[in-house]
């Protein structure tokens, strides 16, 4: 059996007067699973996370987390990490923030506090006022918000955007970490594919409010090897007896089980054909939209 489903959005349709901001919108999230929003500008995005959140109530349907009604028992997204617009005071230090937020949570977490300015190499820069941090910083700084209780959810809007190349791993690795070793499911959107593709199990599409897409991302590879000269039909046919999952372009055979590489030398080498050229190329999001030449 899968893992639970922890949050159902279930046919929820959001107004604005005579905008319809998202339309019969259904979303299923298990634990641990890392999901991407990918979509054009007012595509919806934001105003899904927010009605996720409960900031914003939708029009019609319905949104559970471990099975309650969010807007019924607000309480139940006690545990939800956000990072949507990161709040601070600018006057005071990075440190004093997380402590201050610390003392409103009524829990004492100078450890917490270190450990997370240590993960996101925030920790030189703690005694800064946040006026004087950079936009990726503050960014840094609020992802330290979202994680300084512990979270059952993670719920990242635009989490990348402003960040240095240093900045994006140090977010994608903690993104990474939270859900596969804590098992917690994380929900972002973003602009960007290549970061989309790098880290998240599954895309999820939306346009003018409707969902166009929901595939997970299995990262598979494709592999290609090249003979040293063109593959006969008796060669292919000896090969697909073996191996039925393989497309053939003269020289080249095309497949996806690096099981195979094996099976597929021994025929070639059985039949005097000689293996010249080898190569791996990762199927990613950009060749699923046909973004790439």
């Amino acid at each position: 059996m899968g893992k639970e489903y922890l949050l159902q959005v279930q046919n929820v349709t959001k107004r604005y007067r005579d905008k319809l901001a998202l339309n019969d919108f259904s979303i299923d999230i298990r634990s641990g699973e890392i999901v991407a929003l990918i979509g054009e500008n007012g595509a919806g995005k934001t105003t899904l996370l927010n009605i996720i959140c409960g900031y914003i109530k939708p029009s019609v349907g319905l949104v559970q987390y471990k099975g309650e009604n969010i807007f019924e028992k607000p309480l139940t997204i006690q545990e939800f990490g956000i990072l949507i617009e990161p709040q601070f005071l600018d006057y005071i230090s990075a440190e004093e923030n997380l402590r201050l937020l610390s003392q409103l949570a009524n829990r004492k977490q100078d450890i917490r506090i270190k450990e997370l300015l240590e993960k996101t190499e925030l920790y030189s820069s703690r005694k800064k006022k946040v006026k004087e941090f950079s936009f990726g910083m503050k960014q840094r700084l609020g992802l330290c918000q979202c994680l300084l209780t512990e979270v059952g959810f993670l719920i990242l809007d635009e989490p990348f955007v402003g960040l240095d190349p240093i900045g994006k791993e140090i977010f994608k690795q903690t993104i990474l970490d939270i859900a596969h070793k804590q098992n917690v499911p994380v929900l972002f959107s973003s602009h960007d594919l290549d970061d989309v593709d790098e880290i998240c199990d599954r895309v999820v599409m939306i346009s003018k409010g409707n969902k166009q897409l929901d595939q997970p991302l299995e990262h598979k590879q494709t592999y290609t090897v090249k003979t040293e000269c063109s593959i006969s039909g008796d060669i292919r046919r000896s090969l697909l007896e073996k191996c039925s999952d393989l497309q053939f372009f003269e020289d080249k055979i095309i497949f996806q089980d690096e099981n195979l590489i094996i099976d597929i030398q021994k025929i070639l080498l059985q039949e005097g054909h000689y293996i010249c050229g080898f190569s791996v190329q990762k199927n990613n999001l950009k060749s699923l939209f046909g973004m790439e030449g």
